[in-house]
């Protein structure tokens, strides 16, 4: 039995109320989680891939911009771009993510024509979170340009850039056999950074907005924070744009 196929049989069984599909056809598995009343959400990259998922019958439709970390489609369509394009082809609610980790963001992809947003990268860097306290002090502590866009066979990764990055671009651009790529990803996987505490030795998925996180929070206060500043972010934008209204 496939990974994936024992994942759906576990939700189904702990009755999850929400499944979030990506890295794949968007009808493989719509149906039978619907059928046991899970609302669906498909990740997708283009306008297109969101007009199938639609039509697969999926309940929302998840933008990821090229900026999102971990893995994504080979498209460099970012957030900016792709969030209103989806919004305009698609009658199922847009949720947006890549580059969403504060209240600016969250009001962006708003007025972009999404209905909710998806964070990954802040909230992995929450007290809450599983993550290795290694990892989360890894994120951080960097500043500007620190995620870099790292190939493998069927997909793009989006990663930190660390001893591991550094090590497997250099092995592909060496020419490795794919066979020495895949053993070096199984060995140096998220298993290894996320819950050993390999952070610099190991892949870390994370997107562009790793740049914006400065410290350690509880998820509760990334929401509030939001929330609370949110209102005064939409005031200023208006005061802003009253000179053409």
């Amino acid at each position: 039995m496939n990974y994936s196929k024992k994942i759906v049989e576990v939700i189904i069984e702990e009755s999850v109320p929400v499944a979030i599909v990506s890295v794949g056809r968007p009808d493989i598995y719509t149906d039978t989680l619907k059928a046991a009343g899970i609302k669906v959400l498909h990740a997708i990259s283009t306008p297109r891939h969101g007009q199938k998922a639609e039509a697969a019958g999926v309940d929302a439709v998840i933008c990821e911009g090229f900026e999102a970390g971990g893995h994504k489609g080979f498209t460099e369509l970012t957030t900016l771009t792709l969030t209103p394009m989806v919004a305009d082809a698609v009658d199922v609610p847009v949720i947006a993510g890549g580059g969403i980790g504060d209240a600016r963001g969250v009001l962006a992809v708003m007025a972009l024509g999404a209905e909710g947003v998806y964070m990954g990268t802040r909230f992995m860097v929450t007290r809450e979170s599983d993550s290795h306290s290694r990892v989360k002090q890894a994120i951080a502590e960097i500043k500007d340009v620190r995620t870099v866009s790292v190939p493998k066979d069927y997909m793009l990764a989006r990663d930190l850039i660390n001893g591991f990055t550094k090590e497997y671009l250099n092995m592909r651009q060496a020419g490795a056999s794919n066979s020495d790529l895949k053993a070096f990803l199984n060995g140096h996987s998220q298993y290894h950074s996320q819950h050993l505490g390999l952070a610099d030795e190991a892949e870390i998925c994370c997107g562009q907005v790793a740049g914006l996180i400065n410290e350690v929070k509880s998820a509760g206060e990334v929401i509030n924070e939001i929330a609370e500043i949110i209102n005064e972010k939409f005031e200023a934008l208006h005061q802003r744009l009253s000179v053409f209204l």
